[in-house]
């Protein structure tokens, strides 16, 4: 049985472009989408960008959503270049990036909207629970001192203790709301908002961290309550317990990790930071050495033949120091 976007009048929906990627996500992507329309104010754009999905992703979508856009990448682009091509194709004052692994409650946007009344705000975060409803995935995203994201309350019990609103980094990539002034104030010369030499892995730090370094600021409101499973796709963990996980990846994943880390760090550190937190960057740093020289030295080898990606961080860290940080309001009513 179809459902079709298209029968919600446009006077009750809210200002957001959603902009979901799936990998053969048939498992998944129905109860997210489900979630999107039974919003008290559902989005005013819903963009599918499908990577190549063999698994039926694609006609579940097609046949199911009808009023729903679809971009049929035929190959995996990568999350982060296939949420570029989403973005290209909205143009809602709010961006929410949602991974196909996770459902929004009925009041999500509601509740996540108001924290862009400050302008200075670019990015938005709310409480990401488990499937059991009762531990948490995320509290909005923090930058640990060993450079690594880290998803507040992860594995926590949900108890209360992440009930009070206020600043965080940023937003775990798998429900992140954004500001469009925002996304185009941060965008590379050629149009990119998330780095597509990412792949994927750590694209919601980076873009955080390059929002933050022009001035803007990132909110977190927990009565905007969402699922996030974590099936579908693979985003980040704790600080503790990102390493050991990849024990579990494939060196594949282990590349884009380990390649991610430095390219996040080589284009928005500070020397001063750096070098202040550095042994808390080392021990992170041995420890990942360590492992992909016992689980995947093959990835050690290929991060070497690979090295030019990170003349290009570099580069594009010389073109984000020549832009002026952000000293008016920027537009966009959340009304």
């Amino acid at each position: 049985m179809s459902e079709d976007a298209g029968a919600i009048g446009a006077a009750d929906r809210s200002p957001v472009a959603v902009v979901i990627v799936t990998w053969n996500a048939a498992a998944w992507i129905a109860d997210c989408l489900r979630s999107l329309l039974r919003l008290t104010r559902p989005p005013a754009e819903i963009v599918v960008v499908d990577n190549g999905s063999t698994d039926g992703t694609v006609s579940m979508v097609r046949d199911g959503y009808p009023g729903l856009a679809l971009i049929e990448c035929g190959t995996n682009l990568g999350f982060c270049r296939a949420n570029n091509l989403g973005f290209a194709r909205t143009v809602s004052p709010f961006v929410l990036v949602l991974n196909p692994d996770a459902r929004l409650g009925p009041g999500f946007l509601e509740a996540l909207l108001p924290a862009f009344e400050d302008e200075a705000v670019g990015i938005a975060a709310g409480k990401l629970l488990r499937p059991d409803g009762r531990t948490i995935d995320s509290a909005g995203q923090m930058l640990a001192r060993s450079r690594q994201p880290v998803d507040r309350g992860y594995g926590e019990p949900d108890e209360g203790q992440f009930d009070r609103d206020g600043e965080v980094f940023g937003a775990c990539g798998a429900a992140a709301l954004y500001r469009r002034a925002m996304l185009e104030e941060v965008a590379d010369p050629d149009g990119e908002v998330f780095d597509s030499r990412f792949f994927a892995f750590y694209e919601d730090l980076d873009l955080a961290w390059r929002a933050h370094r022009l001035g803007w600021t990132a909110a977190y409101r927990h009565e905007a309550i969402g699922v996030h499973a974590r099936g579908a796709t693979a985003s980040g963990a704790s600080v503790r317990r990102r390493g050991w996980a990849l024990l579990h990846r494939s060196p594949e994943v282990r590349f884009h990790v380990a390649k991610n880390r430095y390219l996040t760090i080589l284009r928005n550190d500070t020397l001063r930071a750096y070098l202040r937190d550095l042994p808390f960057i080392l021990g992170r740093d041995v420890g990942l050495a360590a492992l992909l020289l016992v689980a995947s030295p093959g990835v050690l080898l290929r991060l070497w033949r690979e090295r030019e990606v990170f003349r290009g961080a570099v580069e594009r860290r010389r073109l984000d120091s020549a832009r002026p940080k952000r000293q008016t309001l920027h537009g966009g009513s959340p009304a």
